[in-house]
């Protein structure tokens, strides 16, 4: 018996062959974003920033001409060159990532849960035919069962995850990392997706020579965004353990979990 709009085994394989070359572009794409960098001004061009296309800044430059500001105006400059280099970089980002989803748009439907439960009852059906009146029929069954199980605890504990996720998503944008440098003397305010939102440089910065100002800037920002990420995956992590307490989370977890679930589906060696 095929399932309905041909077999289940063309539907697999169409769908592997599609998955394949979808993959092969979104490899193209990350090695696109890696390459992503993002320019800003600030000051009349005194002040420079560099971004890179996950968002970290990867450079400020400050012109000692830009030392005759006060701490306030040279903390606005600074912070507006960032931000300007950030946007550059997040707008060609997602030009990048638009262009991998319109791909990705002809990869065939998911497994549905009719199609899944179609080849459960299938597998069930084999195992019965295959087997003898004692103990390996009620094994194979007991096999589909535990099988159809472990669907229903995996689509519960997706179902769960799926409804924390707009709360969830609202209490990470929430979030905000501090990071200061220079003994306190300038400090940095980031989101949790490392956008930077502020950069206050004490008067006593201004003794710095520019360069090593510079320096201590870029460290207070990557010290904000390691705490902002920090306080995400926390965040992201103990809402997974509430969610599916004794579960691991970790990648290798993760690919065995989905492994177990897409075996019976596997194309035959």
């Amino acid at each position: 018996m095929s399932f309905p709009g041909g077999s289940d085994q063309e539907l697999l394989e169409q769908m592997i062959r599609q998955a394949e070359d979808v993959m092969r572009g979104l490899a193209d794409v990350q090695a696109q974003i890696r390459q992503v960098t993002g320019e800003g001004e600030g000051a009349d061009g005194l002040v420079r920033a560099r971004a890179d296309g996950r968002g970290q800044v990867t450079a400020i430059i400050l012109d000692a001409r830009v030392m005759r500001l006060d701490a306030v105006a040279l903390s606005a400059e600074v912070t507006r060159a960032i931000r300007i280099a950030q946007d550059a970089a997040k707008e060609r980002t997602d030009e990048l990532v638009a262009a991998a989803q319109t791909r990705a748009t002809g990869l065939a439907a998911p497994l549905d849960e009719t199609f899944v439960r179609y080849r459960f009852d299938q597998l069930a059906q084999e195992l019965d035919a295959g087997a003898d009146a004692s103990g390996p029929r009620s094994a194979g069954r007991h096999s589909a069962g535990q099988h159809s199980g472990d669907l229903d605890q995996d689509a519960e504990r997706a179902a769960r995850i799926e409804a924390w996720l707009e709360d969830g998503q609202r209490e990470i944008e929430a979030v905000t990392g501090h990071g200061r440098a220079a003994d306190g003397r300038i400090q940095a305010v980031t989101t949790a997706y490392g956008q930077v939102r502020e950069v206050v440089i004490e008067p006593r910065a201004m003794r710095l020579p520019s360069r090593t100002l510079a320096e201590e800037v870029l460290l207070a920002v990557h010290r904000a965004q390691q705490d902002a990420e920090r306080q995400s995956r926390q965040m992201v992590s103990d809402a997974l353990r509430e969610l599916a307490p004794g579960e691991s989370f970790g990648p290798d977890a993760v690919d065995e979990w989905f492994g177990g679930l897409l075996k019976p589906f596997e194309r035959p060696d």
